[in-house]
């Protein structure tokens, strides 16, 4: 049998059926793809590899990310907010929450990260009256930095870091007393957002607070309080009086033997002064027998909001975001500290004691009170601080006019 005229004839048949297969495929509706405007703080190289993973895991979604400065952020968020374009997802800084949970302009996630509860710390951060308006993304705290090598020349033990305010003190004044450009402890000065995470610790840690559980009074004019502050002066004698990037360079160059600093001196120390023997401990408590190693626990938070367009898109992110390994990866890249539970005893912490110390300072941090005029309140608190490390109000002074103060803002809700 002649098989030619029926293989001419397959022939035919493909030559035909490749442009009408084309013709079909031009045709055919293109795969809908959602954008997500994704806010957020951090130097592009640090957060693209998340989001490009994030993009290869849910091919539909694609996320336009805008980084923010601190500087200006919160102005170009409530800006968006109020003209009712906001991004999609953003991330927040602690102390800017609170308003606009007031405001009611933060989208309620509650029955949605129901199951995330147990794996994640700070959840104070973005809570209010049992509902979570957020997700805990990046865990932010203070901890003591100590020079190992101005403890060896001060006769000191620099493999034990002070416990009590009594010890933090008394090394402090021996190292100062090395002299030649040499300090004992950096006291933090004249730095809004910055003072109240140096000094409240000291308050926090004898059991001091700033406004009463219901969040309706001011509790700032107390003996704690007024034994912190006094405390806080005192290191004066054996220190320098400095700006957070006066006091880490100091402290980097090696002519500061402690300060209160975060997790960025990770990134700094390394590059700026790779010789730089060092260690990190709980800040101190008042005594052996009494207060705690209190410390701030603030941080970012990813939220959405009421009036955003695409937020389930928006909290598949977020979800993405907070998974431990990918936290972790972001608190590789920029040394910070995840909101994972347990991320201490990862490898990665296991095998750097220095920053493994942030996360357990975490454990006896106080988060600031979530009231909607909180930056107020602590511009209040560190106004009142400031001067009397400048002499011009005594301690008690301070305290109590920083009470007075207070009570105005408090009524504001």
């Amino acid at each position: 049998m002649d098989d030619r005229p029926r293989f001419a004839l397959a022939r035919r048949l493909r030559a035909t059926a490749i442009p009408l297969l084309t013709l079909a495929l031009s045709c055919a509706p293109a795969r809908r793809v959602e954008e997500i405007a994704f806010w957020q703080f951090w130097p592009e190289e640090v957060v693209a590899p998340l989001l490009r993973q994030f993009e290869h895991e849910h091919p539909g979604l694609r996320v336009r990310m805008r980084q923010l400065a601190w500087e200006n952020g919160l102005d170009s968020i409530t800006t968006a907010v109020a003209a009712g374009d906001p991004p999609d997802l953003c991330e927040l800084g602690s102390t800017w929450v609170p308003r606009l949970m007031t405001a009611g302009s933060l989208a309620d996630w509650t029955r949605d990260v129901h199951d995330l509860q147990p794996r994640l710390r700070g959840w104070e951060l973005c809570s209010m009256g049992g509902r979570h308006y957020g997700l805990p993304w990046v865990m932010g705290t203070r901890a003591l930095f100590y020079n190992k090598m101005l403890f060896a020349r001060a006769g000191l033990d620099s493999n034990r870091a002070p416990e009590t305010w009594d010890e933090l003190y008394d090394a402090a004044e021996r190292i100062q007393k090395l002299g030649g450009g040499i300090h004992g402890y950096g006291v933090q000065t004249g730095e809004h957002e910055v003072l109240f995470k140096k000094f409240m610790p000291f308050a926090w840690g004898n059991g001091g607070r700033v406004l009463t559980d219901d969040l309706t009074r001011p509790d700032f004019d107390t003996a704690r309080n007024r034994q912190a502050l006094a405390f806080y002066l005192k290191l004066r004698a054996v220190g320098m009086l400095g700006r957070q990037d006066e006091l880490d360079r100091e402290f980097r160059e090696g002519r500061l033997g402690f300060q209160v600093s975060g997790s960025w001196l990770f990134r700094s120390i390394p590059r700026d002064s790779p010789g730089l023997r060092y260690g990190v401990a709980l800040i101190p408590r008042p005594d052996p027998e009494r207060g705690t190693h209190a410390s701030i626990a603030g941080g970012e938070v990813l939220v959405s909001f009421t009036g955003a367009k695409h937020r389930a898109a928006s909290l598949a992110l977020a979800r993405f975001l907070v998974r431990p390994e990918n936290a972790l990866a972001l608190a590789q890249a920029s040394m910070s500290v995840p909101a994972t539970v347990g991320a201490d005893t990862s490898r990665y912490y296991r095998e750097r004691p220095e920053q493994q110390v942030m996360i357990r300072q975490l454990e006896t941090a106080v988060p600031t009170p979530n009231h909607p005029a909180w930056v107020e309140m602590e511009a209040v608190i560190e106004d009142e601080v400031d001067q009397a490390l400048h002499d011009r109000k005594t301690a008690a002074q301070a305290v109590a006019d920083a009470h007075k103060r207070l009570a105005g803002l408090a009524e504001k809700r």
